[in-house]
């Protein structure tokens, strides 16, 4: 089951919104995510969290439109996206979409892309998506379609580095090292129809970005 997480960082475009809610099975809705369900006008399957960034608008909508709300106290271990990502694991979703967890907020918006390594290790397919970016974390091996004006960056995260290979890239690589903190895997470009990026030994994120 495909499951989306709606958090309460910044959404720009929300034409890319509505088209991941017509790929998704079950919508959940992350505190203050539900201005962002109010703006596309979508009722989620649900609404999670402390709710303590909601006004009366948000309060009547889930009133009228009899929305499932999971409540949470404000002084609690979790922060209110992972609430909403242990409630899609324990309903059964294996694919998990996250957007709005990207923001002003850089201890969020870094706590949210180091989840996608704790999914990825349950078996989780998951990915973060904003308005520029789509992120991964990869330790087998991903691939894209190329698409114009987009570029494939590999950012190690453990910290003896990665090696990798990546096919159909205008800078392939053949089982080479990219170091931890090394910039050599930012703004590659897809050549050919795809390209694959297979790590052979680390773990890394991916990023598919514009600018």
């Amino acid at each position: 089951m495909k499951g989306l997480i709606i958090s309460s960082g910044n959404i720009e475009d929300y034409k890319q919104l509505l088209d991941i809610v017509k790929d998704r099975d079950y919508i959940l809705c992350a505190d203050g995510g539900l201005r962002h369900a109010i703006n596309i006008d979508i009722i989620p399957d649900g609404a999670i969290g402390d709710f303590d960034s909601i006004d009366e608008k948000i309060q009547e909508y889930l009133f009228n439109k009899n929305i499932p709300v999971y409540k949470f106290p404000i002084e609690k271990d979790d922060t209110d996206t992972e609430l909403a990502i242990r409630h899609l694991l324990e309903i059964g979703c294996n694919d998990i979409t996250l957007v709005g967890v990207t923001g002003t907020r850089l201890d969020h918006t870094l706590a949210n892309i180091f989840v996608l390594r704790n999914l990825h290790k349950k078996g989780i397919t998951a990915r973060i998506i904003n308005s520029n970016n789509t992120i991964y974390y990869v330790d087998n091996e991903i691939s894209f379609n190329k698409r114009d004006g987009y570029y494939i960056s590999v950012i190690p995260i453990s910290i003896e580095g990665v090696i990798v290979t990546l096919k159909g890239f205008y800078y392939p690589l053949k089982d080479s090292i990219i170091s931890y903190g090394s910039t050599l895997g930012v703004s590659n470009k897809i050549i050919e129809e795809y390209g694959k990026v297979i790590i052979e030994k680390g773990e890394a994120l991916i990023i598919e970005a514009r600018d």
